[in-house]
């Protein structure tokens, strides 16, 4: 509670964030484009995509861990694993670390599950192999719709309704043959950069990060070898970082949005996670249904010649052991003959900018989503999000529209600055998990590197 105005934390980061937006000087000649293709940005130059004189190895799952998506891709296709036998391993999974961690929401029932398998490997035998994922174990936010399973956004606002389709993302997956395991906990309506009623898989003490914290949890403990996710401002990088998991946002509007429980329409994307980048590779190439290639081709390409960013800012106030992994990165990618770059752009001031723009955008639009739910709104779990949902009920449009100014104006600075490299690296979070306990203290810092 602040003590000067007696309001919660989370009123008055939002109130002090609206107050900065309208005050935010812009161009009159503002024009609308904040969803211009990314490829229509300008390069100085293209770095050579070169094929390694000697391939990369395949990933094998390490000791103790979870097996990777590549791997049982590999080891079905050669006979030395079955689908049955891989299910049986997620089973064992969840049934070890479901009720410390509380991953998911629903779990499909373990009899319809392996028969599912079993489809797979019958069908395997009969020479008819299916699709590229074929008896491979998926998990799906609680946000995206699975036929048949509850669609709740981790809310009572929502409780009792069962899907009656197949999000666009998943009709892709189970076209390629993933078997959907279940549906994974996020932050009530995804309004939040934590997943507080889960845990995190390395420190139960700890939060998973947010809002896609049960899918990240999923990979990372092999209670799937994939999953489907969401990510507005942050919700797959910062779970996934957390978790120590690879997640990946693909560019806006490249996978199927139709079927998902809206948080801000015009920054929702539709993403994924995945215990590698091979594995994520491979889940976009099935979920990019326009896809230009096979995204596995560009795994072992040599990067010497590549230009990369590191924007000082985003290290600023960073924890010891954060600072320390992304150096620890950095030298292996100069090892590799890349080019490292510090830049002052974007500056501190760009990324504080998006997380005030961000938050007074995504919270708007979610506050004209929500009044579909009508008095079911008075069932919100999280005091956080009833707050946030009512503050941003309270903007103008003029102060909503004056954000999406800020958005623009900041968007064309971004795209003149990263235009002088291939890339930007930074840390995905500037702090290590935080403990659940002290989690409110981490409403706008988590995200902080990612908004932007």
């Amino acid at each position: 509670m602040s003590e000067a105005t007696g309001l919660s934390q989370v009123r008055a980061s939002f109130r002090a964030a609206l107050a900065q937006i309208e005050a935010y000087p812009v161009e009159l000649d503002w024009r609308p484009a904040f969803m211009t293709p990314v490829n229509a940005l300008p390069r100085t130059q293209r770095w050579p995509l070169r094929d390694r004189a000697t391939p990369r190895p395949p990933i094998q799952p390490f000791a103790g861990q979870p097996r990777t998506l590549a791997g049982a891709q590999r080891a079905l296709a050669d006979g030395s694993l079955t689908a049955v036998a891989l299910m049986e391993q997620t089973l064992a999974a969840i049934a070890a670390r479901q009720a410390e961690l509380n991953a998911f929401v629903y779990v499909a029932p373990a009899e319809q599950l392996l028969a599912a398998a079993q489809a797979a490997d019958d069908a395997r035998r009969r020479g008819q192999p299916g699709g590229p994922l074929a008896g491979i174990p998926i998990s799906v936010k609680d946000l995206l719709e699975v036929a048949g399973m509850p669609n709740t956004a981790s809310s009572p606002v929502l409780e009792g309704v069962i899907a009656t389709r197949d999000a666009g993302s998943i009709r892709l997956l189970k076209a390629a043959g993933a078997i959907i395991v279940g549906k994974t906990q996020t932050h009530e309506f995804a309004l939040g950069v934590t997943t507080p009623q889960s845990r995190n898989p390395w420190d139960v003490t700890r939060d998973p990060g947010g809002s896609s914290g049960g899918s990240a949890i999923a990979v990372a403990t092999g209670m799937s070898l994939g999953a489907m996710a969401t990510d507005t401002r942050a919700s797959v990088r910062v779970p996934a970082a957390l978790c120590g998991v690879v997640g990946y946002k693909p560019t806006f509007s490249s996978v199927p949005g139709d079927g998902v429980t809206m948080l801000s329409w015009s920054l929702d994307h539709i993403a994924h996670m995945a215990g590698t980048v091979e594995d994520a590779a491979l889940l976009l190439n099935v979920l990019q249904p326009q896809r230009p290639a096979d995204y596995t081709t560009v795994l072992n390409k040599d990067v010497r010649g590549l230009r990369i960013g590191v924007p000082a800012a985003t290290l600023e106030g960073a924890e010891p052991g954060v600072a320390a992994a992304f150096q620890r990165a950095v030298q292996a990618l100069q090892k590799t003959g890349a080019e490292v770059v510090p830049t002052d752009t974007p500056s501190a001031a760009d990324f504080d900018l998006a997380v005030l723009m961000g938050l007074v955008v995504s919270r708007c639009e979610a506050a004209a989503y929500h009044t579909a739910f009508g008095e079911r709104r008075s069932l919100y779990a999280t005091a956080a999000v009833a707050e946030q949902l009512d503050e941003a009920s309270q903007v103008s449009a003029v102060a909503y529209l004056q954000a999406q100014r800020a958005r623009e104006d900041l968007r064309a600075r971004t795209l003149a600055s990263i235009s002088r490299f291939d890339a930007f690296l930074m840390p995905t979070t500037r702090v290590a998990a935080p403990k659940s306990s002290e989690v409110d203290n981490y409403f706008l810092v988590l995200s902080q590197n990612c908004i932007l």
